[in-house]
């Protein structure tokens, strides 16, 4: 062969062994990834194809797949209770999945490669592969009790999360108003069209998991946050005398105690007591103290400004402590949980997580353990540390301060001598509405549950009366 033939055969060759590696690359590592690509409509059509696995909480099944009368080639998706649990299951339609559907959708739909082995003979004689079951965390009574807790206190939206201190377990997160899946679950495009449509277009934004995925104002459930920056900078104690006085604003506005108890938010108190009664004077000071630059960077540590990711493809929405520069009156207000700062429900289950458990902040997460048909266990659910925004000594002055809420402050006339511990708040926002919170753990000692409760309720409203009670519902529940 004369040098040109063998450059040209040579090429060829090389052409051909990256041709043989890229099929190879895309058919085998990047196989599951494309045919669960969104964007990819062929795995959508077939999906009915599946019997796709049970989603489950404990002993209640959330969804599962039933043959189609008179269908021998379709099975239908069917939601029990789907109001209750869609902030956790999804669902599955023919435009799109979402939730846990979505996240578990090749271990569901019998397709994921460690099932590949465990359904060869199915395979071989023709029948369908079956799904695996997804256990979630989820706690039913628990999930109940929060869910009955915000659609009976909210004027608008409202939203609940609960959480294992030590695993960052979510043991339940219910969202208000909601929607019945089963509507968007239908084969028929038409149908989940129209409901899509109808939901989307429904007040409080039914459709969007308003416990991980919208953002309110905190309120004074904030100032938890303020004084972690305030405990962690040095130099301050719960114990450390603060001054409470009535704050006049740069703008030369009064900045009200709206939260709290006007007679007890006087003069030079101990940092606990103005956290107790809930005083706005001492916290929007102390935000000017500290300055805007600690509070983000103490507010990011416990992961504001960046999603919470809990499963594949399910992520939090961001709580926002801002970047821009904020005027004496606006760093004031962002002490108190207002103006530019927001957080979702989960965000606040996850600071008072942290300090529940001593300082360390654990990953939340939906699924528990996986199992094949055979019931062989495929995945079991490995507790993360994400991190460690405030250290021990901290986080201990600050259970005693959410302690006192109970036993003194603000919260002490509802939820007073109960086993719990928590902070306030509410925060204004058009006049008409406030948002109400209240967030905290339980037990008082030893803390077994953190939550975050937001209920929306008139301008007479506030987290004590609207949403401890259902905080102490739901941990009544998981007990």
């Amino acid at each position: 062969m004369n040098k040109p033939l063998r450059r040209v055969a040579i090429a060829a060759l090389t052409l051909l062994a990256i041709l043989m590696i890229n099929v190879n690359y895309i058919q085998g590592s990047q196989a599951d990834k494309l045919k669960n690509d969104p964007l990819n409509t062929r795995q959508l059509a077939a999906q009915f194809e599946h019997n796709r696995g049970p989603i489950m909480a404990g002993g209640v099944t959330l969804a599962e797949s039933k043959k189609i009368a008179g269908d021998k080639k379709n099975y239908q998706r069917v939601y029990k209770q789907g109001e209750l649990y869609s902030p956790i299951t999804g669902f599955v339609s023919v435009f799109n999945r979402t939730g846990i559907e979505s996240a578990e959708n090749g271990l569901l739909d019998g397709t994921d490669k460690r099932l590949t082995v465990r359904n060869w003979f199915d395979m071989l004689v023709g029948k369908k592969p079956a799904g695996a079951t997804v256990q979630t965390t989820i706690v039913p009574k628990a999930q109940q009790a929060a869910y009955d807790g915000v659609k009976g206190k909210t004027l608008r939206r409202g939203a609940a999360v609960a959480i294992d201190v030590k695993t960052g377990a979510i043991l339940a997160m219910a969202s208000f108003p909601s929607y019945d899946t089963n509507q968007v679950a239908t084969h028929d495009s038409a149908k989940a069209g129209k409901a899509s449509s109808r939901l989307e277009k429904q007040s409080g934004k039914p459709m969007l998991n308003k416990a991980m995925n919208e953002t309110f104002a905190p309120g004074s459930s904030f100032k938890i946050v303020d004084t972690a920056t305030a405990l962690e900078s040095g130099g301050m104690t719960k114990d450390s005398p603060f001054n409470a006085s009535e704050l006049i604003l740069p703008s030369g506005h009064t900045l009200p105690n709206a939260d709290g108890d006007e007679s007890k938010c006087n003069g030079s108190i101990p940092l606990i007591n103005s956290f107790a009664t809930s005083c706005n004077s001492t916290f929007g000071r102390l935000a000017g103290t500290l300055g805007q630059s600690k509070l983000r960077a103490q507010a990011e540590k416990f992961g504001w400004n960046a999603p919470f990711h809990v499963e594949p493809g399910m992520s939090s929405a961001s709580g926002n402590f801002p970047s821009k520069q904020l005027g004496g009156d606006d760093l004031a207000r962002a002490g108190i949980g207002q103006g530019d700062v927001t957080a979702t429900p989960l965000q606040m289950a996850m600071v008072a997580q942290a300090v529940a458990n001593n300082g360390t902040e654990m990953k939340p997460y939906l699924v528990n353990r996986v199992t094949a048909p055979d019931q062989s266990e495929l995945t079991t659910a490995q507790p993360q540390v994400l991190g460690h925004p405030i250290s021990a000594n901290t986080a201990g002055q600050i259970q005693d301060m959410m302690r006192q809420v109970v036993a003194s402050g603000t919260a002490s006339s509802v939820v007073g001598g109960q086993d719990i511990a928590g902070k306030t708040g509410t925060a204004e926002t058009d006049g008409t509405i406030n948002e109400d919170w209240f967030v905290g753990f339980a037990p008082q000692h030893n803390p077994k549950v953190a939550f975050a409760v937001v209920t929306e309720g008139p301008n007479t409203s506030d987290g004590a009366h609207f949403s401890a009670p259902i905080a102490l519902s739901i941990v009544q529940a998981v007990r």
